[in-house]
């Protein structure tokens, strides 16, 4: 048999958790205010070994976070009540205030243009994924932001 055989014997994902295994193993917390957008990120995440906790608001992302340590963050940045740059917001604030260092945060946005993926990173997200989003693009942000990329 030849070729890829992840791919012959019907599990496409099985090379792609290969290439990205770095990350498998890693706690990600999840703001996405869309049922949909955060039953396909956490299948993904489950899919690279990244245990996922979704949460649908900033508000909810901010409570877990004070709970529970996370290896990354992603976060929507478009969300009711409080949204993804909010909640970073305080994050690092708090972070800050107790000489913590915070974890690296995605923001995981349809609004993609170049000046707005800039004032994202100027927020301080280390990287961001666009919508609709893609597997080899978040296992990628994931592991670029976590300093796992091989």
């Amino acid at each position: 048999m030849t070729g890829n055989s992840a791919m012959s014997s019907g599990h496409p994902h099985l090379s792609l958790s290969h290439q990205f295994a770095s990350i498998s193993g890693l706690t990600a917390l999840v703001a996405e205010d869309d049922p949909s957008n955060r039953l396909i990120l956490g299948a993904m995440l489950t899919t690279l070994g990244v245990e996922a906790i979704l949460v649908g608001d900033g508000d909810e992302a901010v409570a877990t976070w004070r709970r529970r340590q996370f290896d990354v963050l992603l976060f929507d940045i478009s969300m009711p009540k409080t949204d993804g740059r909010a909640a970073l917001r305080t994050i690092l604030n708090a972070c800050e205030a107790n000489g913590a260092k915070a974890p690296p945060a995605i923001a995981v946005t349809a609004h993609a243009m170049r000046h707005q993926l800039d004032e994202y990173l100027a927020a301080g997200f280390a990287a961001c994924v666009v919508k609709p989003i893609r597997i080899q693009g978040i296992a990628a942000a994931i592991a670029k932001s976590t300093g796992r990329a091989g």
